[in-house]
């Protein structure tokens, strides 16, 4: 959508969103692409003994900055302070960002740093972002930001240049240098090790072998309560169920291009699906799958797994981790019982040709991104900050706190963790500091901090908590390799490859999961309908420039 028609849809809106402005910066100019330049932030560096003594304010969104910046904590002020930076937080919602911050481009009312999701959701956007100078090409020289420029390092993030420039920071989900070795622990299912054991099921090594254990947990009585009243599997998300179905066909469990024929075809267009399909039917006719999953919201199915009415839980991994993890809920609804006695995570098992494969995905969702307006001294502090948040001084307070009152270190580099208790744990840093939950994820999600052996994670989650996740990555790590996956296909924007956004894929599944004619033959219908959307078009686009990169 070009931005007369921004203007022409949505002007209305944007005068009543013109009111929570105070804090963002004003129109964007036809300099978006001076960073590029010698004289731009990447060689300040050179300039000024200190490049930190002009005080700027700097308006940023997020979700929910408003309340997280509220308080002013010291996490915030120890950020302003060091970079004499005031932040001006601009809010928004998850169900509305998008919607926002198409309102404040058509006004020419972005802030100066923008959250947004456009390269990995709506690429197409992000062209127009672009080609409309609305937001500011980063410097070709990163080296004075030696942290921040390994992202643009990183597989697939080519794929987001736009005539040689990079023009978003990708907000990485797992740390650049361990990557695709912790995406491994992202999906999981859970089981009853205590009701295999009593049913006499050993670990499925196929998945008739899978349904098997999920069906005699239905109608074996695993409980002993003499009752019918268990089930099968339930998922937290449709996203971790799809794991299940890894060793059928890899690429369907992260929604993947593959290449089959000699073109680059989306997962849903392949031959592979079929046998997918009468997978999944299978386990819901056979009510081996929870019954009741097409209706379920996010998470409400979990209770069943806590509660001992269901035998395995597709989640993730990490989950054992935090106040609301499976660890915590399933032992506050089995007082007195230990989980890791009880509950184990179940391995894949290999496809046809003996491989068993582990999650890998995306390597970022959603970027920061810069408003044109910005000048190259505020280009640069921004891009400094980005740096820090990226270092490992940055790492260091998101997860430890302040040194001197939430820890202290030790000679031998080790830590001693001295903030208050909550119950038996410490408390929650980002709970003690607001501004935490936001400035910590603001260049990067940090996945990966709950997964590390440290000593903030042992004193949070306990010893077992951390050895169980320890273990799982490095058995995933030794035992089975990363689903082949096309990550410049993820950000690729073609004109027929943008328009198969609106397809929605799960529904359309999920209908064929619910059916009663042969599977197979209801998917076919299906792809005609995306074929009208422009999916054979696509596909060549995609296959065309694939080539570019000799795929």
């Amino acid at each position: 959508m070009k931005r007369t028609k921004f203007l022409a849809l949505i002007g209305l809106s944007a005068a009543l969103f013109l009111s929570i402005l105070s804090g963002c910066s004003g129109g964007a100019k036809s300099g978006g692409n001076a960073a590029s330049s010698p004289s731009a932030a990447g060689s300040s560096a050179s300039g000024p003994a200190d490049p930190l003594a002009e005080h700027m304010d700097i308006s940023v969104s997020w979700w929910g900055i408003g309340v997280g910046f509220e308080p002013r904590d010291e996490v915030l002020q120890k950020l302003e302070n060091d970079f004499n930076v005031t932040f001006k937080p601009v809010d928004i919602g998850w169900d509305n960002y998008k919607e926002k911050s198409q309102v404040w481009a058509a006004a020419g009312q972005l802030p100066d740093i923008i959250t947004h999701s456009i390269t990995s959701d709506t690429p197409a956007i992000y062209n127009e972002w672009v080609s409309q100078q609305l937001i500011h090409a980063l410097p070709d020289d990163m080296s004075a930001y030696p942290n921040l420029s390994k992202v643009f390092e990183i597989e697939g993030v080519e794929s987001i240049r736009r005539d040689g420039k990079l023009y978003a920071i990708p907000r990485m989900t797992f740390p650049t240098d361990r990557m695709w070795a912790v995406w491994a622990v992202d999906g999981a299912v859970y089981v009853r090790k205590d009701w295999m054991e009593k049913l006499g099921i050993e670990d499925p090594q196929s998945f008739d072998e899978f349904k098997a254990m999920l069906k005699a947990f239905v109608e074996q009585d695993p409980d002993g309560n003499s009752k019918n009243d268990t089930q099968g599997i339930v998922m937290n998300t449709f996203g971790y169920f799809k794991n299940v179905f890894s060793a059928t066909f890899p690429e369907f469990g992260n929604k993947g291009w593959l290449k089959e024929d000699g073109k680059w075809i989306p997962f849903y267009a392949s031959s592979k699906m079929d046998e997918v399909l009468r997978q999944a039917r299978a386990l819901y006719k056979e009510k081996a799958l929870d019954p009741d999953f097409a209706v379920a919201k996010a998470g409400e199915r979990n209770q069943q797994f806590y509660q001992n009415k269901a035998g395995a839980l597709a989640l993730t991994t990490n989950g054992v981790f935090g106040a609301s993890g499976v660890k915590a809920e399933w032992e506050k609804n089995n007082p007195g019982l230990n989980f890791y006695d009880h509950v184990k995570i179940l391995h894949p098992w290999a496809d046809e040709n003996g491989v068993k494969y582990r999650n890998v995905n995306s390597p970022w969702w959603s970027e920061s991104m810069i408003n044109a307006e910005v000048d190259d001294k505020k280009l640069d502090r921004i891009l400094r900050i980005y740096d820090w948040l990226l270092s490992s001084e940055g790492k260091e307070l998101f997860d430890y706190g302040i040194e001197g009152k939430d820890y202290t270190k030790n000679a031998d580099g080790t830590y001693t963790i001295t903030r208050p208790m909550d119950g038996d744990q410490f408390i929650d840093l980002k709970k003690y500091y607001p501004s935490m939950d936001i400035i910590s994820q603001l260049a990067a999600w940090r996945n990966a901090a709950i997964l590390e052996d440290n000593e903030a994670n042992r004193a949070a989650f306990g010893d077992d908590s951390v050895e169980f996740v320890k273990n799982e990555l490095k058995w995933m790590e030794d035992n089975t390799q990363p689903i082949p996956t096309a990550f410049e296909i993820y950000t690729m924007s073609t004109p027929a490859k943008d328009k198969l956004s609106t397809i929605n894929f799960d529904d359309d599944f999920t209908r064929v999961i619910l059916g009663n004619d042969d599977p197979v033959e209801m998917w076919k219908t299906v792809l005609k309908g995306y074929e009208s959307k422009g999916l054979n078009q696509a596909i060549e686009e995609v296959t065309a420039e694939m080539a570019k990169f000799n795929k």
